[in-house]
């Protein structure tokens, strides 16, 4: 509504500011979350209620459990990578969102078939580990989980690329959410999609053993 620069910088306004539109969290039909920035807000939400539920059924696991919501993953990785170096984990777990296909200007023939509703997102590309993602997907099935599976031929475009090629290498796999409307103010999931990717990484690390072997070729000493 201003008509010049100096109307602009009397409001306070400067280059650099952060501006985006006034909206709210919504619930859609009752089956839908929507709003913006749920890509990754989403994420941070669903790690946190994994967290939760290790807590609350008193879940005493083998190994050391880091759960970190990283940042500037849109710019670079560079929140990924840096915790990657600094915990040298020996396995990680990354989720993030990933289209939903069934709309317009999307092509299933390159970006796959894949659809809020139909659960998690696992992902098969060369930097999700094939030991690891097998540990899903038998932990989807053993846990009555319905999955997706997605393939990309190079980058995943997520954390999962940071944490995979760090420390000499980590044995890592993806559980990605379906998003409609990605990087828009009406960003949409399906809630039950929300749930069964909890589920799924809250299983999976039931499964993990202390000192689990994920590695290809196993080579005596």
């Amino acid at each position: 509504g201003c008509t010049s620069k100096e109307e602009v910088e009397k409001l306070g306004v400067h280059v650099g500011c952060v501006i985006t539109y006034e909206d709210e969290f919504m619930i859609l039909n009752d089956r839908y979350y929507v709003g913006r920035a749920l890509d990754n807000r989403i994420g941070g939400f669903m790690i946190a209620e994994v967290a939760r539920l290790l807590k609350e059924n008193n879940v005493k696991l083998p190994f050391g459990l880091y759960i970190v919501n990283a940042v500037q993953e849109e710019i670079g990785l560079e929140g990924a990578a840096m915790i990657a170096e600094y915990i040298e984990p020996n396995v990680a777990i990354i989720t993030d969102v990933t289209h939903d296909t069934q709309t317009p200007m999307i092509n299933k023939n390159t970006q796959g078939d894949l659809a809020c509703g139909r659960g998690p997102v696992v992902s098969y590309a060369p930097a999700v580990q094939r030991n690891v993602n097998k540990l899903l997907v038998e932990t989807a099935e053993k846990n009555s989980i319905p999955f997706q599976r997605q393939a990309s031929s190079r980058s995943t475009g997520t954390d999962t690329d940071a944490f995979a090629y760090s420390n000499a290498g980590v044995p890592s796999a993806l559980i990605s959410l379906p998003l409609r409307y990605m990087h828009t103010t009406v960003e949409m999931v399906h809630k039950e999609d929300v749930d069964n990717v909890i589920s799924l990484i809250y299983q999976t690390l039931l499964n993990i053993q202390d000192g689990q072997d994920f590695k290809y070729f196993k080579i005596k000493p």
